[in-house]
């Protein structure tokens, strides 16, 4: 008799020989019916492919004769003495013939009885078995579901996994089948989610004292369990689960001790601690190989790493392939161990040699990151191949996504994307969704969002956490879908859920709710961001620094700012220092000078800027024109526009350096070149006169505007005087009025001088003393020293059609003279020399004139030289003569000779000649 295989194998094949009449084949409907009557509730049936339904043909097949089942005893007997190779080819004949070789075959691969795991090729005899009416049905279609719900050596089917649990349960209402459907029920997994199905199944399950129903019942019913929180019964099924396991413990069960051990660890369903190390100790007493390797891993993961590493290194002498992989897998620093590259090495390649897939991949991933072992691109790329050839999902995952970045080799997006859609085949989560993550992002593949969205979502329902978080950063940023805040928010939440550890979801959460992209409350983005960075993400340290520096969702405080920022660049982020700096210049802006230097020293370029312009002006520091020129030059050299500008208005004037008109050009240009209309203003008026540089009236004029246009004042001001006096230009006094009053309403109180002082005077506007006290007025209230000048002189002298006020004439003049204001000082010193409007006091008015000829007034230096000469006897003095006397006496910097004016001064006669010269 021969027995087929299914139809999509092996069509040439005749069918197997039936009884007539007595069974006929059934259809998926006879599966939903059987096991409808076996758990006493509907079933559930999941559509499959056409090509599965062979599986649930129930063929009937004669029994096996007595002969086959003596050889059946006699193969089995050779894999107990460990000659699983002569079983396999006793076996392969029968397989032909009788779905209970071809279950066994299945079984040997699928538990690697004494030959390396095969998963595929268990399934491969699985399905041989499982079209057929035998007694192994139920177990057979157990295991070939587990493989099909893992994706173990298949692909991951969890429709058809489904289905073969209901056969099983069907067949012969196997417990482990039943708590295989309530677990999916519990997941969703495949099905509808259905706790209370999954509930009955498990009861099912356990009232046969199965030990995996009475865990699971333990575990949902515990807090934060599936069913309602039941303390009293959770702990009645965690008792009933360890008096099952205890019988099997005592009879030298090496697993049902492990198995105990965790049910009294710390975490566990019975916390005994002491009972946990009882149970761990017995299992690795019993001197089995597999027993050390096993209770090793657990103490390694646990409470005794040393005592773990000890057993896992004489089981993997004895040539445990799985402990060698364990122990591989620890020294690469895993928990509390400290890694050491050569036994990692050591014992992962012993493990792959002997066809540990795990060992190869994970040894070929350690050899790409190169963050223990000494980098090895091409050894670990063709470990992760070789596993990659075994269809390993999780290696031909990371060969996608090492040839779809191309950060460590060169870059093939075909081949990623073809490694990617075979382990998103063999259902590994992480390669659907980077699948996923590359459909939406045009990486490798044209751009897909819909396929993206769909791939991500698959990865998300499988608990990927980072196909969540894609998602969520997707609908936040609006790339490569439509930008979805309430979508957004959903899947970064949902990341968070499924791991706590997700740093980056939690930042990208909080920072959005922070910076208002995403609905929810300040504290909640501050606290989401506090526990990513409290878990080591340096960017959740920079978004709070910022955040608290900038006031973003928080009251702003820079000492905040400063502690998160410190933290982030003691953790190494790249972008902290900067940040750090940035804190430190707002600092400075607040007027701490000590926190602006801190910023222009880290390289802050808009803080050396600062930095220099405090120096120029003495703001917060002692001026120091060196230091200015210093941190300005810097800034200047970084292409600060600013910093060039002020560096062009030091040499335009002499500021701490010598004045150097083309220089200061050249600054000027630079900066013009940045944009900076500070500049424009600047070249423009030098332009304009030809001071220091070729005059080019047309484009000095050019530049005026266009910084005056751009709202900056002094560019008003100099064009309004150059139109209102023809300098440089035509003269247009209305234009030059229009451009003041501009300015002037804008509140440069330049332009208020200038204009007031038009009206004072009658330049270019009717003589209008009310308008010449408002604008004036206005500028000395802001501080114009000149303006406060102007307006004393003429309140002291009654100039302009203003009454004459001597009292308030003296008050502005002397405030305007306290700040060194030349021309204050010459105005006050000839009214004291002459006793005119003050009363006479030579000794303070000399005192006056000489300051403001020491700063180059030229009326008082005027006044000096005639009052001095004519005392002398020289009657007729012009201005030119008297000023090429002073000036040498002046330049000749010869302080007795000064002081002697000064006296001479004193003198009634020569004062009343310096009262009244002009």
């Amino acid at each position: 008799m021969t027995r087929p295989t299914p139809p999509s194998t092996r069509k040439d094949l005749p069918v197997t020989r039936r009884r007539a009449g007595s069974r006929f084949m059934l259809g998926l409907a006879s599966v939903v019916m059987l096991t409808a009557c076996a758990s006493q509730q509907p079933a559930q049936t999941q559509p499959i492919a056409a090509k599965d339904q062979e599986l649930f043909a129930h063929h009937y097949v004669e029994s096996m004769p007595s002969t086959d089942w003596n050889r059946v005893e006699y193969i089995r007997s050779l894999e107990a003495k460990g000659q699983s190779l002569e079983a396999i080819a006793l076996l392969k004949p029968m397989a032909v013939t009788h779905p209970e070789a071809s279950y066994e075959l299945a079984r040997i691969y699928d538990d690697a009885t004494g030959v390396p795991r095969d998963p595929a090729m268990a399934a491969h005899y699985y399905r041989q078995a499982v079209p057929y009416e035998f007694s192994g049905l139920d177990n057979a279609s157990l295991k070939l579901g587990r493989l099909y719900r893992a994706g173990d050596g298949v692909k991951k089917d969890p429709a058809l996994a489904w289905n073969l649990f209901q056969q099983a349960v069907a067949h012969d209402g196997n417990p482990s089948a039943r708590i295989e459907i309530a677990e999916m029920q519990l997941a969703g997994e495949g099905v509808a989610r259905d706790v209370d199905g999954a509930r009955l199944q498990l009861e099912q399950a356990a009232a046969l004292n199965e030990p995996r129903a009475l865990q699971a019942l333990a575990e949902n019913y515990a807090p934060g369990g599936a069913f309602d929180s039941n303390p009293s019964q959770a702990r009645a099924y965690a008792e009933r689960y360890a008096q099952a396991m205890t019988p099997r413990a005592e009879s030298g069960d090496v697993g049902a001790m492990l198995a105990l051990s965790r049910a009294y660890a710390e975490d566990g369903l019975l916390p005994q601690p002491a009972r946990q190390q009882q149970w761990l100790i017995r299992a690795a007493d019993s001197g089995d190989p597999q027993a050390l390797a096993a209770a090793g891993h657990l103490l390694v993961t646990q409470q005794n790493p040393a005592q773990g590493l000890d057993m896992l290194r004489r089981a993997a002498e004895s040539g445990n392939v799985d402990a060698a992989y364990w122990l591989g897998q620890a020294y690469l620093g895993q928990g509390q161990i400290e890694p050491n590259p050569g036994l990692a090495e050591k014992w992962l390649s012993e493990a792959a040699r002997q066809g540990q897939l795990d060992a190869a991949r994970t040894l070929g991933q350690a050899y790409v990151a190169g963050d223990v072992l000494s980098p090895s691109l091409q050894r670990g790329v063709a470990l992760l191949q070789r596993a990659a050839q075994h269809d390993d999902a999780y290696a031909l995952a990371l060969l996608g996504n090492l040839y779809l970045e191309g950060d460590r080799l060169q870059a093939q997006p075909r081949q990623g994307i073809e490694y990617l859609e075979r382990a998103h085949e063999l259902g590994h989560p992480y390669a659907t969704a980077r699948l996923g993550q590359a459909c939406l992002e045009s990486e490798g593949t044209p751009a897909d969002p819909q396929r993206g969205v769909s791939l991500l979502s698959e990865a998300a329902d499988q608990n990927q956490s980072g196909a969540a978080r894609t998602l969520g950063i997707a609908y936040l940023d609006g790339e490569g879908v439509q930008r979805d805040p309430a979508k957004a928010q959903q899947w970064l939440h949902r990341a968070i859920e499924q791991d706590p550890d997700d740093t980056t979801a939690k930042t990208r959460l909080g920072q959005g709710i922070l910076e208002g992209k995403l609905p929810g409350r300040d504290h909640q983005g501050v606290r989401l961001l506090e526990q990513a960075a409290d878990q080591g993400d340096a960017y959740a340290m920079v978004v709070l620094g910022r955040a608290y520096r900038d006031g973003v969702g928080v009251p702003p405080d820079l000492n905040r700012a400063e502690r998160w920022l410190q933290r982030a660049a003691r953790a190494g982020h790249p972008s902290a220092e900067q940040a750090l700096a940035r804190t430190y210049r707002a600092s400075g802006e607040q007027g701490n000078i000590d926190d602006l230097i801190r910023a222009a020293r880290m390289g802050q370029v808009p803080a050396m800027a600062d930095l220099g312009r405090a120096y120029l002006g003495g703001q917060g520091v002692r001026a120091d024109d060196a230091s200015a020129r210093q941190w300005l030059s810097r800034a200047a050299d970084e292409g600060h526009p600013g910093a060039t500008a002020s560096l062009g208005r030091m040499y335009a004037d002499g500021r701490g350096v010598a004045v150097d008109k083309a220089r200061a050009a050249n600054y000027f240009e630079r900066a013009i070149a940045a944009g900076h209309v500070g500049a424009e203003a600047d070249l423009g008026g030098m332009l304009l006169t030809g001071d220091g540089v070729t005059a080019d009236p047309q484009r000095g004029v050019r530049l005026l505007t266009r910084a005056a246009n751009a709202g900056h004042g002094s560019a008003g001001v100099t064009l309004g005087e150059a139109y209102l006096n023809g300098t440089g230009v035509a003269a247009d006094p209305a234009k030059g009025v229009r451009y003041l009053e501009r300015a002037a309403q804008r509140g440069d109180d330049n332009a208020q001088r200038v204009l007031g002082q038009a009206y004072l005077e009658g330049n270019g506007v009717g003589q209008d003393s009310a308008q010449a006290i408002e604008w004036l007025s206005r500028a000395s209230d802001k501080g114009n020293v000149s303006a406060k000048a102007a307006l004393g002189a003429a309140y002291l002298e009654g100039q302009g059609g203003i009454a004459q006020d001597v009292a308030r004439g003296r008050q502005l003049l002397t405030a305007a003279a306290d700040t060194g204001h030349a021309g204050a000082e010459a105005a006050l010193g000839r009214a004291y020399l002459s006793g005119e409007v003050l009363p006479r006091d030579t000794h303070k008015g000399a005192r006056l004139l000489v300051d403001a000829a020491r700063q180059g007034h030229r009326s008082a230096r005027v006044s000096l030289a005639q009052a001095y000469l004519q005392a002398r006897g020289v009657a007729f003095v012009d201005q030119q003569q008297a000023m090429i006397w002073l000036d040498g006496v002046m330049e000749s910097d010869s302080e007795t000779a000064i002081r002697t004016l000064q006296d001479l001064l004193e003198d009634t006669d020569v004062a009343d000649a310096a009262g009244q010269a002009t």
